[in-house]
């Protein structure tokens, strides 16, 4: 085998090594979450422990309800009166960071690994 062969099948193996390494670790450090914070027009309006199931309706902007169940440690939205039904398309979301957004109700549901400071809350 020719030396600049054996130089790139060495850095392909190297480069192929070195992502299989990253996607292991990104996959190793995504955390369940244990709460879903909800939020309309950036005001957090309530939190979901992922533990308790339940349903939840959500009051969005121009007039647009959501329907929001808990169900076996995940989120999802069975319900929009939105015209577009992105919302409900995303499905379950249990990751930290993940979230779902309506965008013509202006309601984002977002998964956090801890409580969330409360003060900011719209009874």
């Amino acid at each position: 085998m020719e030396k600049r062969q054996r130089i790139f099948w060495i850095s392909l193996i190297i480069l192929l090594g070195i992502c299989g390494i990253w996607i292991a670790v990104s996959r190793l450090s995504v955390r369940e979450g244990n709460y879903a914070v909800v939020k309309v027009d950036g005001k957090i309006i309530c939190q979901l422990p992922l533990a308790e199931e339940r349903v939840v309706m959500i009051d969005g902007k121009n007039h647009i309800r959501l329907k929001v169940v808990v169900d076996r440690g995940s989120v999802f939205v069975e319900h929009s009166d939105c015209p577009d039904k992105i919302c409900e398309q995303k499905g379950r979301i249990d990751k930290v960071n993940e979230n779902i957004i309506c965008l013509p109700a202006r309601t984002v549901i977002e998964i956090q690994g801890t409580e969330v400071d409360m003060v900011d809350v719209v009874v």
